[in-house]
C-alpha cells in the first residue's frame, strides 16, 4: 500500500497562500542567434506564485554558500529554474537554489535561496 501525497501538497498549498503573498517571478531565456548582428535576442516571460518569504539567522549565514541579505523563499509547487529573478520589497533577487520537497512524484513544495 502505498501513501498518496496529493492531499499533504493541497494542504501545503493551502497554508502558503493563506499566510504568504503572491510574488511575480522573471524567466529570461537566450533567443537564437542571428549571425548578421552576432547578438542573441532574449525574451521574457513572467509567472506568479504564492510564497512565505523569510530572512535567514546568523547561524546560517556562513558567508559563503548563505550571505548576508540572502532570503529564504518557501513557495508552492512549480518548476523553478536557477537565475529566475523576484522582486522583493523593491529589490531584484535572483534566484541561487532550489531545493524541491517531492517526497514521491508529488511535488509539495519548493525551498529557493535568492540574492539580490
Amino acid at each position: 500500500m502505498s501513501f498518496s501525497y496529493d492531499t499533504l501538497e493541497k494542504k501545503a498549498t493551502a497554508l502558503i497562500k493563506s499566510f504568504g503573498r503572491e510574488l511575480t517571478f522573471t524567466r529570461t531565456s537566450k533567443g537564437t542567434y542571428n549571425t548578421a548582428t552576432g547578438q542573441t535576442s532574449d525574451s521574457t516571460s513572467t509567472f506568479s506564485k504564492f510564497c512565505c518569504v523569510f530572512n535567514y539567522n546568523d547561524a546560517e549565514v556562513d558567508g559563503t554558500t548563505v550571505q548576508q541579505g540572502d532570503r529564504r523563499i518557501l513557495s508552492e509547487p512549480h518548476t523553478y529554474i536557477l537565475n529566475d529573478t523576484v522582486s522583493l520589497d523593491s529589490k531584484v533577487f535572483r534566484v541561487i537554489a532550489i531545493n524541491e520537497r517531492k517526497p514521491s512524484d508529488t511535488l509539495v513544495s519548493v525551498d529557493l535561496q535568492v540574492r539580490a
